[in-house]
């Protein structure tokens, strides 16, 4: 059977046109609504991993942040931006996240072994940060939180704040 019928090019282009401009007003209305209705991502809720692997174990955890906030050991990241090491893991309590630098000297980081944090000078913290020798300053420590199986910290403040 001959087709004899022309292709309805111009009828194609004008539905393509139809659909693409409802696409662009669409795109239009929704991003804006998805940042308008979203929580804000700052420094005060950064996810580090999720609870089943942080109560796995302790561990280190290398955090960008967006600013400075003067924490003990914190480098500069460019732009502004500053890099902090911590180390979060499972406590009698629930979960911890202290800095993983000496609040004592910048350039001691802490380290983890069996039982405790302990510093290059040999000070020595719990897993929650609190000095076991009561002259020693506590470790940094950061307010946690979980959601919806994430752990959420807040960089913007410390425990005792």
């Amino acid at each position: 059977m001959p087709m004899d019928e022309r292709v309805p090019i111009r009828r194609a282009v004008i539905g393509f046109l139809l659909i693409l401009g409802f696409v662009v007003v669409l795109m239009a209305l929704v991003r804006p609504a998805i940042f308008t209705l979203a929580p804000p991502r700052d420094d005060a809720s950064v996810a580090i991993g999720t609870a089943t692997d942080v109560t796995a174990a302790t561990g280190r955890h290398e955090i960008l942040l967006s600013r400075s906030y003067g924490w003990a050991g914190e480098r500069d990241a460019g732009d502004g931006r500053v890099q902090v090491e911590i180390i979060a893991g499972p406590t009698t309590t629930g979960i911890a996240a202290v800095n993983g630098a000496s609040p004592v000297r910048e350039d001691c980081d802490v380290t983890i072994t069996a039982d405790r944090l302990v510093d290059c000078d040999g000070r020595a913290w719990t897993f929650a940060g609190l000095p076991l020798d009561s002259d020693d300053p506590p470790l940094e420590r950061f307010p946690i939180r979980v959601d919806a199986g994430s752990v959420l910290v807040d960089f913007t403040r410390t425990i005792d704040d």
